[in-house]
């Protein structure tokens, strides 16, 4: 090999370096990721595993030990990510979930989506097991088919970029029926808008976790410098199996039952409000809430309300295969603060505020008000309580000025208590 030869294959080598750095994400291999991950996959795997499964390709794996790689069709080219799967007995799949999304964006800002439409494609296989072999199957399914939930994002530390990821799932418009103990391969790629960026994707996972099922993930991607098929071990810097988070299933189409939401309050200030979901089709996505005159909010952890009084919670949810559950409500009263007013006379007017509950209280508006014609010093007084400790109390004053009867009201928080008494120049006699 000559001189010049070696110098085009290096540059070319530098070139395909460079753009899988930027076509690809992974984090880097910590204990602490590791923890994260085993724990993300362990709450996400129950709710796709009740939805018909028909075979199940490690879902909920991402960070160190796994990242997103280049699924996409666009202008310049498009990426053909593929995984394998052979079924033991015959079967027609309607249904799939996989996790994707987006990435190679400063457009993408936090939980944001695209909304594009995805191609899912099936390939069989070209007679060694180890690549995709010709088309058997090639739909789009319109983004208003698809039902996402948001799953993970991860922003660069050094360039800002945000690789968003989420749980999508939809009914294939059309089913296909697979052939017992035949090889066959599985594309999904998002079909990019007019915008270059971001790039869809396709989250993977490494063989650390979950393991690599039958042979790991392939691409074929032209603009990439991958024309023909291409382990996708060579893209990424850990350079080790990779296989991609998909699960395919039957009777996701026949799921036509809503969700079913209970709610348990407890406590009286402040309450708790409790919310818990169960679909045992297709899962549940997500459930709204929202308390009295407000506006609808996504649930996401025990909601708790301070303000004394009335008030009702309604609230619903959706599953993965767009059911909408009816809405529900349920009336609770917040309680006024645990709060005892003794009024005493004197020389002045001398309130003790105690806090009879079990909780700290913080920042409680009190006043003192007088309503005799003849006071001349201290009719109204007012103040904050910054803080009460639970069992604590504190001593108020109002010197006072006048003469003759008078009724004393004294309000500390929500709690009031009036008293009468008569005022003798600075002495307050005879309360009661």
């Amino acid at each position: 090999m000559n001189q010049n030869n070696m110098l085009k294959q290096a540059v070319v080598l530098l070139l395909m370096a460079l753009m899988v750095l930027s076509s690809s994400v992974v984090i880097a291999n910590t204990s602490t990721d590791s923890l994260t991950i085993a724990s993300k996959e362990a709450t996400m795997k129950p709710a796709p595993l009740t939805r018909g499964l028909v075979w199940d390709n490690v879902i909920g794996v991402y960070g160190a030990l796994g990242g997103i790689i280049v699924a996409t069709v666009r202008a310049e080219g498009i990426a053909f990510p593929a995984d394998d799967f052979k079924l033991s007995s015959e079967a027609t799949v309607d249904s799939v979930f996989w996790q994707g999304g987006y990435f190679q964006c400063q457009l993408a800002s936090g939980q944001h989506d695209y909304n594009w439409d995805w191609r899912v494609i099936f390939w069989s296989d070209d007679g060694t097991e180890n690549h995709p072999g010709s088309e058997i199957y090639n739909q789009t399914i319109p983004d208003a088919d698809i039902t996402r939930a948001f799953w993970y994002n991860y922003t660069h530390p050094t360039n800002g970029n945000t690789y968003w990821i989420a749980n999508y799932s939809a009914d294939l418009p059309e089913p296909i029926t697979f052939d017992a103990n035949t090889k066959y391969w599985i594309t999904i790629q998002a079909i990019q808008g007019s915008n270059t960026a971001p790039q869809g994707a396709w989250s993977r996972h490494n063989n650390t976790v979950g393991g690599i099922l039958l042979h790991e993930a392939e691409i074929k991607a032209a603009w990439w410098s991958y024309p023909e098929w291409t382990n996708i071990s060579v893209l990424v810097t850990d350079h080790l199996p990779h296989d991609l988070n998909y699960q395919l299933l039957s009777g996701g189409a026949t799921d036509t039952t809503p969700p079913v939401t209970t709610c348990v309050i407890t406590g009286t200030n402040p309450v708790t409000i409790t919310l818990t979901a169960t679909d045992a089709e297709s899962g549940v996505n997500f459930t709204k809430y929202k308390i009295d005159d407000g506006s609808f909010a996504t649930y996401t952890a025990p909601v708790q309300v301070t303000e004394a009084g009335d008030h009702v919670v309604y609230f619903y949810s959706v599953d993965l295969a767009g059911n909408i559950e009816t809405e529900k409500s349920q009336a609770f009263t917040v309680e006024a603060p645990p709060i005892s007013i003794t009024i005493k006379g004197g020389l002045g007017v001398s309130v003790t505020v105690k806090n009879t509950g079990t909780a700290d209280l913080a920042d409680i508006d009190w006043a003192i008000n007088l309503d005799g014609k003849f006071i001349f010093v201290g009719k109204a007084k007012s103040g904050t309580i910054d803080a009460l400790a639970a069992g604590e109390e504190v001593i108020l004053k109002d010197f006072v000025v006048g003469l003759g009867k008078t009724g004393i009201t004294v309000a500390v928080g929500d709690v009031e208590t009036t008293v009468s008494g008569t005022v003798l120049l600075v002495f307050v006699l005879g309360v009661a």
